[in-house]
């Protein structure tokens, strides 16, 4: 069993002990955990299912336009000024949340416009990826924009200064510019306003009474842990004690709150193991353009979510854990396709040779 997988059960053990010990609700943590638990054997499904670069391709290409969908629905069904919300519920409702979504899939598209040969796909990838980048900025979400930078950045230096493609550096920030011109003035205000208290700008008012209240809640959740380091409150029971009816805004310190120092140890070894795996693919220095094209968006997904999920409480979510089954799962496919001799090479092989290898 991979390490991600045997990580990740101890998880759910220990946030099902959580449950059993809440000393908040723990009809309320049954429920959050019943549905967490149905990651568990999604995330078994895929290592099981993905066996072939072929397969993974699906798996992010239904991701990718999925959420593209969504993106583009969002903003043609939207019916106020406010902060853009998803048309689905889950991870898209809440604005932090689906910007998030967001930054995990864009490097999907990215990669799959770099693969296609045709140009209509590359057209169709690329229209996709700049209403993704215009909702994420009518979302106003600081976090999605941080976490939208970093998957910028890995991109652009991995498709395209050492793969040398370098009218990546033109396309991105021009598309970037251009609908934070058009999209960007209510995400641009909530940065200005952060530090800022103003009585006559309402907007101003609210961006720095959300930073403040992200700070309070913030020190509150460690203090949770501190008072209960073993098994937490129980997992969504934060929201009940932490005194203004809001969740972390952390997932690090939500499985810590709510699950335990244990629990988060075991979070952070998950993606750990996904790094890893990461540096593990890496090693192989032939491993085909499409290995090498999902292996850097996978990691820009990865490295999005690191550092958004710093903003936003989205432990019990089921896509980065599916993120990181599909790292695991491409470490494999580059191992055994690194391991599996030639046809030619077989033929040369003695019978109990040729056994060994399959």
């Amino acid at each position: 069993m991979p390490r991600e997988v045997t990580f990740f059960s101890l998880l759910v053990v220990q946030l099902w002990l959580a449950v059993a010990f809440s000393p908040v609700w723990r009809a309320g943590a049954f429920d959050m955990m019943l549905g967490f638990s149905k990651v568990w054997p999604l995330v078994i499904v895929i290592y099981g299912v993905v066996r072939s670069i072929k397969r993974l391709r699906w798996i992010l290409f239904v991701q990718a336009v999925c959420v593209a969908a969504v993106a583009i629905d969002s903003i043609i069904s939207r019916h106020t000024s406010g902060r853009l919300t998803g048309t689905l519920s889950g991870m898209y409702e809440n604005p932090n949340d689906f910007a998030l979504v967001i930054d995990l899939t864009l490097p999907f598209c990215l990669a799959l416009a770099l693969t296609t040969r045709s140009y209509w796909r590359k057209l169709a990838w690329t229209i996709a990826m700049v209403a993704m980048i215009y909702a994420l900025f009518l979302t106003a979400s600081r976090g999605g924009a941080i976490a939208l930078v970093v998957a910028a950045l890995v991109c652009l230096w991995q498709f395209g200064i050492k793969s040398r493609r370098f009218y990546l550096l033109l396309l991105v920030p021009v598309a970037v510019l251009v609908v934070s011109l058009y999209g960007g003035k209510a995400l641009q205000g909530r940065f200005e306003q952060t530090n800022i208290a103003s009585a006559t700008n309402q907007r101003g008012t609210e961006a720095s009474e959300s930073a403040e209240q992200r700070k309070a809640l913030l020190l509150k959740s460690l203090r949770v842990t501190a008072q209960y380091p073993l098994l937490g409150v129980g997992p969504g029971n934060f929201e009940i004690i932490s005194g203004m009816w809001r969740v972390t805004h952390n997932s690090y310190t939500q499985v810590s709150a709510e699950g335990g120092i244990p629990a988060f140890v075991f979070y952070v070894l998950i993606f750990w193991c996904a790094v890893t795996n990461l540096k593990d693919i890496r090693k192989y220095a032939k491993k085909g353009k499409r290995i090498e094209l999902f292996s850097v968006a996978l990691e820009a997904s990865l490295a999005a979510y690191l550092v958004g999920s710093f903003f936003a409480s989205v432990a019990y979510y089921a896509l980065p854990y599916c993120l990181v089954a599909s790292i695991g799962a491409l470490r494999l496919i580059v191992r055994r396709g690194r391991k599996v001799p030639s046809p030619e090479s077989q033929g040369n092989l003695t019978p109990t040779q040729a056994e060994a290898t399959v």
